[in-house]
């Protein structure tokens, strides 16, 4: 079943767009099976815009054309398609996967801005909606392309975030919610592969693991298509998911040269397969504390399960494949569960923060701190993916590594004075051995989760 899930946000705003009374360019992108296409259908339904959608036929005029309902219209030129679009009686129209005119033809973004200086003097409205983010930022997004300047909106659109876990699994509880994100993020198209009548464990044998699934080298054929060459592209993912988190550690790891490695990480942050994380009370970006992650849980299960292990699955050796996964596994989610923590501190507004993110120093992490400036406030927090977690051991340890953050007071070397901050603590767990009470602590475990969800 093909779902249409939340993105009340970006619909609200498309409507208002379109009610406005003069013209407007509007941009939406974002990275492939986010699910652009089915806002823009969906919002097309609703205030009758005309939907086009756009590949890389060389014949695409006549494309175009048939999807022009009850009109008989021949486009033999761009000149054609345009003045179409001027002339028009439909007052929105959106130009989906945009970036493949472009492909077809280099001249077409300045095209539109010869064009758009006629448009714009009406009322109409034109989406321009593409997925090739590489592609994008060439000619729409950087300065000096033929639409810097020009565009009156601009979205990107997201992951959907884990509260929407259950529109597309009904019948998994907290726990394989959980693991299912840890797996396939928020990607909708990759959630409608699970199916929440088979076990955790099926779903990764059939629709991962499995060499005819549509997930098994889904990853990979992203990447052929955003890059003309992938292969850096998989070496830095395969450096990064194997722990080497530094600059230099990856520039090792992957064999690229340092002087290179950057506009490779540059493009990697900006399509939104990693990022760049620094400790949260960093005010300024430093190399010595700046590491990367895998941003995209997808990429990130894949490359760590099922790219190392191809040669495996091949040859026919699923069940021992399997077998190493699942072993790994918890592990693996664990990490991802921090995430969905750290989710639910802001959105669920746990703690009144203005900035939330991991921090480390030396041989001392926590997983989660969030800070509120203006309030002088802290809260630290951690997250364990186990049963019976002690939470006593766990707060007591937590607020020894407290001390160590330096944010208003304390850090290393200890001072003297107390610190002038407001501290709060936090910890998530799948069960706690026994609920401990005290001031300012938060416990929460997979039942309080799904309470509040």
């Amino acid at each position: 079943m093909i779902m249409f899930v939340d993105r009340q946000e970006e619909m609200n705003k498309l409507l208002e767009i379109e009610k406005s009374g003069k013209a407007e360019l509007v941009l939406v992108y974002g990275r492939r099976r986010i699910g652009k296409s089915r806002l823009l259908t969906e919002f097309a339904k609703k205030t009758g815009a005309l939907y086009l959608l756009a590949d890389i036929s060389k014949n695409i005029l006549d494309i175009l054309s048939k999807q022009v309902p009850d009109e008989f219209i021949r486009f033999n030129t761009w000149e054609d398609f345009f003045e179409f679009l001027y002339k028009s009686k439909h007052k929105t129209i959106i130009i989906d996967e945009f970036q493949y005119l472009y492909d077809v033809n280099k001249a077409w973004p300045s095209i539109l801005q010869r064009w758009w200086e006629k448009i714009k003097e009406t009322d109409k409205k034109i989406i321009l909606s593409g997925s090739i983010i590489s592609t994008i930022y060439r000619i729409s997004k950087g300065y000096g392309s033929a639409l810097y300047g020009r565009k009156i909106y601009e979205f990107q659109i997201s992951p959907l975030k884990f509260r929407f876990m259950k529109d597309f699994l009904p019948k998994y509880k907290m726990e394989e919610l959980i693991q299912t994100y840890s797996i396939l993020g928020g990607i909708p198209r990759y959630l409608e592969e699970f199916d929440s009548k088979l076990s955790i464990e099926e779903n990764i044998k059939r629709k991962t693991l499995d060499k005819t699934s549509f997930l098994y080298n889904e990853p990979l054929n992203l990447l052929f298509e955003e890059f003309r060459d992938p292969a850096p592209y998989v070496s830095i993912l395969t450096a990064i998911v194997q722990g080497y988190v530094k600059f230099a550690e990856i520039a090792v790891a992957s064999k690229i040269e340092g002087h290179k490695l950057p506009k490779y990480l540059i493009v990697l942050e900006r399509v939104g397969i990693i990022e760049k994380e620094i400790p949260v009370t960093e005010k300024k970006i430093k190399a010595k504390t700046t590491r990367y992650k895998v941003k995209d849980n997808f990429y990130r299960f894949w490359f760590e399960f099922v790219f190392k292990n191809k040669s495996a699955i091949e040859q026919g050796l699923e069940k021992e494949v399997f077998s190493f996964v699942w072993k790994e596994f918890n592990a693996y989610v664990g990490k991802c569960f921090e995430e969905i923590c750290r989710e639910l501190i802001a959105d669920l507004k746990l703690f009144s923060s203005v900035k939330i993110g991991r921090w480390w120093h030396k041989d001392r992490e926590i997983d989660i701190i969030a800070l509120n400036e203006q309030k002088k406030e802290i809260l630290f927090a951690e997250c364990k993916w186990q049963d019976r977690a002690d939470a006593r051991k766990i707060l007591d340890e937590l607020k020894e590594k407290a001390k160590y953050v330096e944010w208003h007071g304390r850090g290393e070397p200890l001072g003297a004075e107390p610190p002038e901050r407001k501290e709060h603590y936090a910890i998530f767990a799948k069960s706690f051995k026994e609920k401990i009470k005290e001031p300012n602590l938060l416990l929460f475990d997979l039942k309080d989760m799904s309470r509040v969800l």
